[in-house]
C-alpha cells in the first residue's frame, strides 16, 4: 500500500512538472528568399499551380472542344 502511494506521488509529480514545462524550440521553417513577402510567394505559388493546370490539359477527341468554366476546362461536344 506504502508502496503504491510513494509511486503515485511521483507520477503524479513527474506529470505536473512535464505539463508546466516550457517546450523547447523546434528547427525554423524554410526561409523564402530575401526580399520576398509572403505576398510574392503566394502570387508565384498560384502561378505556379495555373501554369501546371494548363500543362496537364489534354487535347478532346474528334467531335469535342475544350470549355472553361468557373476555373475548370472540360471537353464538350461540337453543336
Amino acid at each position: 500500500m506504502k508502496a503504491s502511494l510513494v509511486i503515485s506521488a511521483f507520477l503524479l509529480v513527474g506529470l505536473i512538472g512535464g505539463c508546466s514545462a516550457t517546450p523547447a524550440a523546434g528547427p525554423a521553417g524554410p526561409q523564402g528568399p530575401p526580399g520576398q513577402d509572403a505576398h510574392d510567394r503566394d502570387r508565384d505559388r498560384d502561378r505556379d499551380r495555373d501554369r501546371d493546370q494548363q500543362a496537364q490539359a489534354a487535347p478532346c477527341p474528334a467531335g469535342q472542344h475544350q470549355q472553361t468554366d468557373n476555373g475548370r476546362t472540360e471537353c464538350v461536344r461540337d453543336r
